[in-house]
């Protein structure tokens, strides 16, 4: 560790009383034992994919919310919560004395806090520059290397995918079988409700649209979006695009369902008044490959009615699942 590094970091000891000395130096500890590292994780993406490759994080944030919005693989029980993911608990994780505290890029606002405790390292997913896929497939990898999973994540990256390409392929099997079935050749707006009047539209640099891509599949947005793939839109809006088919992201805001059963915009909406309307279960919208696999097999199930696609699929009011 360089000097000035060094006195850094010690210059923090006075506010962190329970962190021992030789913590500030532990990722060339765990480097040169056969130990896996204690990891502290305050991204959901980096969460399901260590998950994903069998590996168990010492800490993880919001572990409830994000077994509601990621659904799987979920947090083990047993697993600590360290809190918010913008403000996780400091007293926790001295308790916890991870060997690395991992972020994404967007949460560098809290590293000079966090390297109190131990160092972070942030991983970049959703960025400017798009392509949330490809850098999942690139992280999968690093992560892999950085707790010793490597055989674990290329096959995750492989594994994924597969769960593409099969899903792609179910999806030219039922056009090929039924030319005419909605969503086969329609463009599709992807939306997640905020109230009964704003949606979020997923669109160019999201990782859905990296998969729609994948399936061959056009978006009927082409509105702004953020650099998280998401952009803010109101019901009139989704006009636009008179042949789109429309699905949400279940579950819908408290009352949006009712509001919508006699809202004359909504029902107006060219997907809606012609049925074209389907419902998906939970995502997190900004995760990394294992949401990216379950997306497709979702997908491919909604537009080919397939043994998951939900119950009120293809109506004109949503409904909670």
């Amino acid at each position: 560790m360089q000097r000035r590094t060094l006195l850094k970091r010690a210059a923090l000891l006075p506010l962190t009383p329970l962190l021992p000395f030789a913590c500030l130096d532990v990722p060339r500890a765990w480097a040169s034992s056969a130990r896996a590292p204690r990891l502290v994780v305050l991204d959901w993406g980096l969460v399901e994919t260590l998950l994903a490759m069998g590996f168990t994080p010492a800490g993880v944030s919001e572990t409830d919310s994000y077994n509601a919005s990621v659904v799987t693989p979920a947090v083990p029980a047993g697993v600590p919560d360290v809190g918010l993911r913008l403000a996780p608990s400091l007293e926790l994780l001295q308790q916890i004395a991870p060997d690395l505290i991992l972020i994404n890029s967007s949460q560098e606002s809290q590293r000079e806090m966090l390297e109190r405790i131990a160092p972070v390292r942030a991983f970049a997913i959703y960025t400017d520059a798009g392509s949330p896929y490809q850098r999942s497939c690139e992280v999968t990898l690093q992560l892999g290397k950085l707790c010793g999973r490597e055989a674990a994540a290329q096959a995750l990256v492989e594994r994924t995918q597969h769960a593409l390409d099969t899903a792609r392929a179910r999806l030219a099997d039922a056009h090929a079988a039924r030319p005419g079935a909605p969503g086969a050749v329609a463009p599709l707006y992807l939306i997640r409700f905020f109230d009964a009047r704003h949606v979020g539209v997923y669109g160019a640099r999201s990782l859905f649209q990296d998969v729609l891509d994948a399936l061959t599949l056009r978006n009927a947005w082409h509105g702004a979006t953020d650099y998280w793939g998401i952009g803010v839109a109101g019901l009139e809006q989704l006009a636009s695009s008179p042949d789109a088919m429309m699905l949400y992201f279940n579950p819908l805001p408290a009352g949006v369902d009712r509001q919508l059963a006699g809202n004359r915009l909504w029902h107006a909406l060219p997907p809606v008044a012609a049925g074209r309307v389907a419902a998906l279960p939970p995502f997190w919208g900004f995760g990394m490959l294992p949401s990216a696999a379950r997306f497709a097999d979702a997908l491919a199930d909604a537009l080919t009615g397939g043994p998951t696609s939900p119950g009120h699929a293809m109506t004109g009011s949503p409904q909670h699942s």
